[in-house]
């Protein structure tokens, strides 16, 4: 099965001003599940500066933030009675309402607690599992009165670099009728894999990963990996072993995830990350519950978007870092 892991290397030779050869190596990983391919670059030491929003949030907090503790009962819309009769959803420190501008059918955002700016190291383990839970609340409220298959995944932009628009930190829950393009494409070829080598492709990757190279660790049955070929700069997987449906997950999952994700964070801190993507998918297959988290950074003086014409057109990642020792870095972390 390790040759489900391809790579292939490239050099580009040229000379400096004073004639100097230089040598520049990519090398392009092919993702084990999809043949995706993703492309290691030369990493010209950049030093990163996390961004601080101590200022921005002052200016946004309160008065002028609708998830904020004296609006959010105002300001934030509420579900109809067949999905709760509270209003809202809440549990411990998080409260869930209706997304006023919607992606899908059903669109829940949640916000983690009264805090308008949590930086990565402030996050606490109550305050994710709680979001968390909030957000299985009302996807299994939503799934009660739902007839047609529907598609599942709980979301997060953490500050501006990820698209978020709202600095008070919150997750998203999507739920439609159509899958996304990555949902459908891992159910798609996850099905296949198991066709092919009859057994599922999670399970695999963490009994191939662990103890390996890209490993990282795990709390109670979440195991966290780094992705052979990365979408981004880093590419953390978590996998939730022999939970495949929402009414699978514990309260002790969800606090074991958030331990893991304590540790993600202490990783991009260490690196000068900050902002990032993720993505907690269901499967409607039986695969196992799994998320996907991706820094986002601005790079140099013009502070230049991380995303380029090889991610917007080619939908091809780049990534300076080398999956490898991404991974031995976060693994003191765990």
């Amino acid at each position: 099965m390790d040759t489900l892991f391809q790579k292939h290397e490239e050099f580009f030779v040229f000379y400096d001003g004073e004639g100097n050869k230089i040598e520049r190596k990519t090398e392009i990983r092919y993702d084990p599940l999809t043949g995706e391919s993703s492309r290691i670059v030369f990493d010209p030491g950049m030093d990163l500066t996390p961004p601080d929003y101590t200022q921005t949030s002052k200016q946004t907090s309160g008065k002028n933030c609708p998830f904020c503790k004296e609006n959010i009962l105002k300001m934030t819309p509420i579900f109809p009675d067949n999905i709760t009769p509270n209003e809202r959803v809440t549990h411990g420190q998080a409260t869930l309402f209706p997304n006023l501008f919607p992606y899908s059918k059903h669109n829940g955002v949640a916000v983690f607690s009264e805090d308008h700016y949590v930086k990565l190291a402030d996050f606490t383990v109550p305050m994710i599992r709680d979001a968390f839970i909030a957000c299985q609340k009302y996807i299994q409220s939503v799934l009660a009165t739902e007839e047609k298959e529907v598609y599942v995944s709980i979301n997060w932009n953490y500050l501006p670099y990820s698209g978020g628009s709202i600095l008070h930190p919150h997750l998203h829950v999507i739920i439609s009728e159509s899958a996304t393009n990555y949902q459908s494409q891992f159910e798609r070829k996850s099905r296949a894999f198991k066709e092919n080598h009859d057994r599922d492709y999670l399970n695999f990757l963490y009994e191939h990963e662990k103890n390996g190279e890209r490993w990282i660790g795990e709390h109670g049955d979440v195991a966290w990996i780094h992705s052979f070929s990365p979408k981004g700069h880093n590419d953390f997987q978590a996998i939730f072993r022999e939970r495949t449906k929402v009414e699978d997950l514990s309260e002790d999952d969800w606090t074991n995830f958030a331990k893991g994700l304590k540790g993600i964070f202490a990783t991009l801190d260490e690196q000068g990350l900050a902002s990032f993507n993720m993505g907690l998918t269901f499967s409607n297959e039986g695969f196992p519950v799994h998320a996907r988290l991706i820094p986002r950074l601005v790079i140099g003086g013009l502070d230049t978007s991380d995303f380029n014409y090889f991610q917007v057109i080619h939908h091809e990642p780049l990534s300076y870092k080398v999956p490898e020792k991404v991974a031995e870095l976060a693994r003191k972390h765990f």
